[in-house]
């Protein structure tokens, strides 16, 4: 599809929805020229370019309730709430393996969103080679309070939807015309103040351009939503996310509900799948 991009918002757990939209388009053939993913709108991106169906939920769900995989546990001894070794060496590398090869080999261009603690503001890595850059696909996945901070090339990051959760006007300014966004809370969702933006005061004062980002948050995405609406309505975007409020956290340790939200992305993209067809193909 000439021109156009895939916009895919992070959420965490909810990032099972995304998978199953994915997966349906996987199924039917769909491709893009770019992608732009947030948090778990890149690891499901990853699969994604690589073609991977069906990677997305089982990397969600699999390990909800494997030691392993994350806890507090983990966040006392490293610091780090998710097992970063297991999640970024073992599963990819032994347990299911991510497809590098037909990553790197794929024309699709992917961007991991980040955030800069530093400057405050979002960065777009370009990643090329999964393996060796599978850092800067952590680090948009690198959730504030329970990760450390990745450094990469001396700047320092962390999740990418802290500074640009949908990041619809960066593909708009590389000049996509067509983007498909896949939002993860419902139509008529409005982000409130973060009750963690005083512990993010605490923990980031050396960070001061990111504490700010994090206190206006809140209003960040809410821009964010707006513009997304409006670009609908101009038919510079087109829509999938879900109709009703998605019960499901961003820690979420039920399998069962991560399972039934993959199905309800499956159904949401096979419902509109025509719609989409005829937008991309205009």
């Amino acid at each position: 599809m000439s021109n156009s991009a895939l916009v895919l918002e992070g959420g965490g757990m909810r990032g099972a929805y995304t998978a199953g939209v994915l997966d349906y388009l996987m199924e039917k053939g769909v491709s893009f020229d770019s992608i732009y993913g947030v948090s778990a709108g890149a690891l499901t991106g990853a699969n994604f370019k690589a073609g991977q169906i069906g990677r997305g939920l089982r990397t969600f769900a699999s390990y909800l309730h494997d030691e392993r995989y994350a806890g507090p546990q983990h966040l006392i001894k490293t610091g780090d709430w998710f097992n970063i070794d297991f999640s970024y060496n073992q599963i990819p590398n032994e347990l299911d393996p991510a497809d590098y090869s037909a990553f790197d080999s794929s024309s699709v261009n992917f961007y991991s969103v980040v955030s800069n603690v530093e400057t405050g503001k979002a960065e777009y890595i370009k990643i090329t080679d999964l393996r060796k850059q599978m850092d800067r696909l952590r680090a948009s996945a690198t959730l504030p309070l329970l990760s450390n901070i990745v450094e990469y090339e001396s700047k320092k990051y962390l999740d990418g939807g802290s500074c640009d959760s949908i990041p619809l006007k960066k593909s708009m300014e590389d000049g996509h015309s067509k983007n498909l966004v896949v939002l993860t809370q419902h139509r008529g969702f409005t982000k409130k103040p973060s009750a963690n933006r005083y512990a993010c005061r605490v923990m980031y004062k050396k960070y001061p351009n990111f504490v700010k980002a994090m206190d206006n948050r809140h209003h960040m995405y809410n821009r964010q939503l707006k513009l997304v609406y409006e670009m609908e309505k101009k038919g510079k975007a087109f829509v999938i996310q879900p109709a009703n409020k998605v019960e499901v956290s961003r820690l979420e340790k039920n399998p069962a509900r991560l399972v039934e939200l993959y199905h309800q992305g499956k159904q949401d993209a096979a419902r509109c799948y025509k719609q989409l067809i005829e937008y991309l193909d205009r």
